[in-house]
């Protein structure tokens, strides 16, 4: 028995299909994590909650809370405790992004 087989395509064009399909699933598992961490960001003013944000490069994101205090409400102070939004956002989202991904790869 024997097999033949044949690919006449190119593994560049195959490697920037599965690069752009990451890209895109990296941003949609961004926006949820941050769409998570805005619905459970401590609220006062709305300025912390309005401030997260997403910035995609490629097949990478980073979601930020620009706000001179973000860091002390998610880690608290020697005088407040912690009020942790981005990291349980993460942890929460961590198997819906890593599936995004994998089936973005795989497709």
């Amino acid at each position: 028995m024997q097999i033949n087989v044949t690919y006449s395509g190119s593994l560049e064009e195959i490697a920037s299909r599965i690069e752009e399909r990451l890209g895109a699933a990296v941003a949609a598992g961004a926006e949820a994590v941050a769409e998570n961490a805005r619905s459970i960001c401590p609220v006062d003013t709305g300025a912390l909650r309005g401030s997260i944000s997403v910035s995609q490069n490629g097949t990478s994101a980073e979601i930020s809370a620009n706000t001179d205090y973000a860091a002390y409400v998610e880690f608290g102070t020697s005088r407040m405790a912690a009020q942790p939004y981005l990291v349980p956002s993460l942890l929460g989202n961590e198997n819906a992004v890593l599936s995004a991904m994998a089936a973005a790869i795989t497709g």
